[in-house]
């Protein structure tokens, strides 16, 4: 660590040197700030950081960086008559627009240095006293993880696996950012990936490559919106769709009524737990026939740190913690009949749903988390 912040030292040195050179472009042409954007690609990708946040704060830039959920600070901090050629490079590289503070911006870029290969997306953000840039780190030699590898219990698992392998219907997955949504999709369609199958995906942005799927990169300012892409995709003959998230009611209409037509559709939603998927559709102006008829189930999940040791409460990597919705006859009467949320999480139970919290308790008497992790993870308690 002496020897980072050391470097960290000569490299802020070198690129006060070089901004007095005024003939070079901002950011781009100043080979110190070309080795300090590296230097921070690297340090959050060499700790397992799946975001990097640079931001203002005291007269200086703040880099924070989150590490299995939890944000930690960097020892390094960059003065503020710095910053403005830091965020131009790290602008060039994402491709976003360099004269542009005033308004958010979002670009991507891959980051190959030292061995790591890493797909970033950057989203830029003015704020009090600059730009705050988050990137979300993605390592692409990585392998996507299998269904086995999510963490269910044997009768989820099987109960999850029936449910995706119906040749129709609507499954949600939900839970709030950052909660492993996209990790269990790709998970699913690898398993449906089969060259008798037709699966065509809708996202924004693709985070991962799938072999064998037709996968879609939105594009608004062309046109190609959620609820466009879904109308066009039925002229695809696909069998099964992935589509990134319901974000508005439009999009939510277009994926019932897809499901209604029989096929399968898997997607995301930010709710809180399962149960409260159904009254979002709900508020949403989905029907409740249509409802009724095309929602098999909602997968809600949080991520958890994974213990090492419990002992001294030490963590490493992350853990689900899931509770299954299937949604049965009774479940389907419910939502006709417009029985209030507490009465249908009564009957869910009765069905067989196990509460996140449930399950968070029983991976802590296995040794995978602890109590009060579990918490946190649901609850915010610290």
């Amino acid at each position: 660590m002496h020897s980072e912040e050391t470097f960290w030292r000569i490299l802020v040195r070198q690129c006060f040197q070089e901004q007095a050179d005024r003939r070079r472009p901002p950011g781009e042409g100043s080979a110190a700030m070309v080795q300090m954007a590296n230097f921070l690609l690297l340090q959050a990708a060499e700790q397992g950081a799946s975001d990097l946040h640079i931001e203002p704060c005291e007269g200086a830039l703040r880099f924070r960086l989150r590490i299995d959920g939890l944000l930690k600070v960097l020892a390094y901090r960059l003065p503020e008559e710095l910053a403005p050629m830091l965020v131009s490079r790290l602008k060039v590289m994402a491709g976003m627009d360099i004269a542009k503070h005033q308004q958010p911006q979002d670009g991507g870029f891959v980051f190959r240095e030292q061995g790591m290969d890493l797909d970033i997306r950057m989203s830029a953000m003015p704020v009090a006293g600059g730009e705050m840039l988050v990137l979300r780190l993605m390592n692409l030699q990585s392998s996507l993880l299998k269904l086995g590898e999510l963490g269910f219990t044997a009768a989820n698992e099987v109960k999850f696996r029936e449910l995706i392998h119906r040749p129709s219907g609507l499954i949600i997955v939900c839970g709030p950012m950052n909660s492993g949504k996209s990790t269990t999709l790709y998970a699913a369609l690898q398993e449906l990936n089969q060259p008798d199958k037709n699966w065509l995906t809708l996202e924004d942005p693709i985070e991962r490559h799938i072999e064998g799927i037709n996968q879609i990169q939105l594009n608004p300012q062309a046109g190609l919106t959620y609820a466009n892409g879904l109308k066009a995709i039925l002229r695809q003959d696909a069998q099964g769709i992935l589509l990134g998230e319901i974000r508005d009611e439009e999009t939510a209409m277009m994926a019932v009524r897809i499901a209604l037509t029989g096929h399968l559709l898997l997607t995301t939603l930010h709710t809180e737990d399962a149960v409260a998927a159904v009254f979002r559709l709900l508020e949403m102006g989905i029907p409740p026939y249509l409802l009724a008829a095309t929602l098999s189930g909602v997968l809600a999940q949080r991520l958890v740190r994974r213990c090492v040791d419990q002992e001294r409460e030490l963590y490493q990597g992350r853990i689900a913690l899931q509770e299954l919705l299937v949604v049965d006859q009774q479940i389907r009467e419910a939502i006709l009949n417009g029985t209030s949320r507490e009465k249908m999480d009564v009957l869910a139970r009765q069905g067989g749903m196990i509460s996140m919290w449930e399950d968070g308790k029983g991976k802590v008497s296995q040794g995978l988390t602890t109590l009060s992790e579990v918490g946190r993870g649901l609850y915010g308690n610290s």
